[in-house]
Parts: C-alpha cells; sequence; structure tokens
C-alpha cells in the first residue's frame, strides 16, 4: 500500500461548542476526509482568539509551531487572520514541501477597533503585515476552495487570486425533521452569527419595534463589542444567549418563527440554509451568493442593501404570514443537494491528484 497523505485539518474548535459558517464548513470536510484510507487525517484547532492582540499572536505562532512541526504532506486551513500568517511565515522556515489547501468563503473588509492615536498607527503596522502574510499564503497555496460562484467571482476580483486556483465546492446543511418536535413558537426573530458582521441591526431592530411593539428578538453567537448588545437591549423585546452548544441552537431555531440575517458579506450563508431547514423564512440583503443558491423564493426575502425600514417590514411581513411562509422555507432548503459527503470527495480528490501527479 502507498504511503498515506498526512493531511492536517487546522482551525476552529473541537469542542461543543457551536461552529458555525466557515468553521461549520472545515468541521465537517475534515470528518468527511478522516473516511479516506488513503489519508492520515489529524484535526487540530485553531489558535485561542480573545481581547488581547499579543495574546492572540503568541497563540497563533505556538500553534503554528505545534502543526508544521509534525511534518505534513499537506494542511488544509481557516485558521484565523494571525492563524493563518503564522504558518505562511514559519512554513517558509520549517517546512516548504508542505502543500496548503485552504477556505476563503467571501471577501471581508479589515476593520481597525478602537485605539488611541499610537494604538492605531500600530494596529495598522500590524495588520498590514498580517495581510502580506496572508497574501503571500493565497500565492502558495495549491488550491483555494470557495462555496459559490458569486464568492469566487467576489474572491478572484477583490484578492486578486487567479480563477484558475480556485474550486467550486458548494455546501450543505444538517436537514431536520422538525415534525418531530413540539415546541412553543415564542421568539419572533432569530438571529445567529459574530454580531459584529452584521449591517445596520440596531436600526432594523428599532424600526420593527416602532412597527410592531410586543415582539421578541433573540441572538447567539461571538460579542467581542457589546456597544451593539446594550443599544439593542435599550430598544427593548432583545436577549443575547453568546456562544451556545448545537443542542441549544436547534432549540432556539425551533422557538423562532423569522429569520433576520443582515450580513453583506457572505460567500453562501450556510446559516440561511438552517433556517430554512427548520422552516423559518428568512430576511437578508439583497446579495448575489442569495440569488445563485436559491433562486426565486417567498421564503427568502432580499431588500435592497442598508434600506432599514424596507428591511424592518419584509421582517414583519415575514412574521404575520408565517404559517404559509414557514411551509416554502422547508422547500426551499431542499434545493440544497450536495451533501458534505460530496463536498469532501471535492476537496480529498483535489489534494490526492496533486500528490498523485508528483509521483508520476
Amino acid at each position: 500500500m502507498e504511503k498515506r497523505i498526512k493531511t492536517i485539518v487546522y482551525g476552529g474548535k473541537l469542542d461543543k461548542e457551536i461552529i458555525l459558517g466557515g468553521l461549520l464548513w472545515l468541521s465537517k470536510v475534515g470528518e468527511e476526509l478522516a473516511k479516506y484510507e488513503d489519508m492520515e487525517v489529524i484535526r487540530i484547532p485553531g489558535p485561542k482568539v480573545g481581547k488581547n492582540r499579543l495574546k492572540n499572536l503568541w497563540s497563533a505562532y505556538i500553534n503554528a509551531l505545534k502543526v508544521l512541526r509534525m511534518k505534513p504532506d499537506a494542511i488544509l486551513l481557516d485558521a484565523g487572520k494571525d492563524g493563518n500568517a503564522a504558518i505562511a511565515l514559519l512554513s517558509k522556515i520549517i517546512s516548504r514541501k508542505t502543500r496548503i489547501y485552504i477556505p476563503i468563503h467571501h471577501y471581508e473588509p479589515i476593520r481597525i477597533g478602537k485605539h488611541n492615536v499610537i494604538g492605531r498607527l500600530l494596529a495598522k503596522i500590524l495588520l498590514a503585515v498580517t495581510y502580506k502574510l496572508n497574501r503571500e499564503l493565497w500565492e502558495r497555496a495549491s488550491k483555494i476552495y470557495v462555496v459559490s460562484k458569486a464568492a469566487g467571482e467576489e474572491i478572484s476580483e477583490k484578492l486578486r487570486i487567479p480563477k484558475e486556483k480556485l474550486i467550486l465546492t458548494g455546501n450543505s446543511i444538517e436537514m431536520i425533521n422538525t415534525n418531530h418536535f413540539k415546541i412553543r413558537k415564542d421568539i419572533d426573530f432569530f438571529c445567529i452569527g459574530r454580531i459584529g458582521k452584521f449591517s445596520n441591526l440596531q436600526n432594523i431592530w428599532r424600526e420593527i419595534k416602532r412597527l410592531k411593539s410586543n415582539v421578541k428578538f433573540h441572538m447567539a453567537g461571538m460579542v467581542k463589542d457589546r456597544t451593539i448588545t446594550n443599544e439593542l437591549t435599550e430598544i427593548g423585546g432583545f436577549k443575547h444567549h453568546g456562544v451556545v452548544n448545537e443542542k441549544k441552537k436547534n432549540e432556539l431555531f425551533l422557538r423562532s418563527k423569522v429569520f433576520i440575517f443582515p450580513s453583506i458579506y457572505e460567500g453562501f450563508g450556510i446559516a440561511v440554509g438552517e433556517a430554512l431547514s427548520y422552516g423559518l423564512p428568512v430576511v437578508v440583503w439583497d446579495l448575489p451568493v442569495y440569488r445563485e443558491i436559491w433562486g426565486e423564493s417567498e421564503a427568502v426575502i432580499r431588500v435592497k442593501i442598508n434600506d432599514t425600514q424596507e428591511f424592518a417590514r419584509k421582517a414583519v411581513f415575514a412574521l404575520e404570514n408565517f404559517n404559509r411562509l414557514s411551509k416554502k422555507a422547508k422547500e426551499t432548503s431542499k434545493k440544497l443537494k450536495k451533501s458534505w459527503r460530496d463536498i469532501g470527495k471535492i476537496v480529498h480528490d483535489t489534494i490526492i491528484e496533486a500528490f498523485n501527479a508528483k509521483r508520476l
């Protein structure tokens, strides 16, 4: 038997906390790759991320050193901008022969947090170095995986990555039969994800409350800046659950009626697919990816970007027509035909193909 390809799947978490978006893709693909006999798959969680940037960098470089000292043949990498930058720098010294494979789910501009003048200058320098190292990694990568055609077009244009390097994998969701559950629908609006990625969330909620005062809005996901959650709390009817596990996420979806997802940077919007599978009509900004994935559906209501009043009106409309739109939502979720097994095979085949070609 030929040598198995030692492949490290690096990024995300291996604990019971909720895994969202790109990290869900990485987790599921890692599970599928582990099923192939021609691969030795090792899954390593990404570096710890907290409020202290220096501690984040220390964790990123210690973890990268740990990964590269294992001398992998290939790394499937999604460890955040600092984790990826650390791999880019250290791999040039330790492991030049390792092949790098990266999923990039969407383009999102780099933001600088609140700092004093000196802090802001240092943050800019650090981000410039981090971006340069990430660019070197994209250039070095054997292949870059994208989850939609729209994401591929945007990534190619914004990040100047050649289209021939991009591999379209698609995405998948875990279908759930909600008929087995009888849970009271006591949450009117639900949203899940990193709160900082959402555009005009406070203004949307304020307008919804103006149109329909006695409604509730719950969220789950990471919060780095409490300014947004504090403002939403002041508006009223709002509760943030923080980072939750899969069981709690399942419960929140089942208790909810309408899913609002005002993110303007999405390569797929896997949370939208999950919400539809639970029978929740969805209100989103009108991004090309939603047309590509879901087509025309009454259950996926698209609104012109940053038109907060219209977004609020559509959200209230979805709530008032929940019973009819819920059935449409479940039907729409079935448009997603690819399984995680299919996506894992695409990733497996592109990695193995490169090593087979090398052996010839």
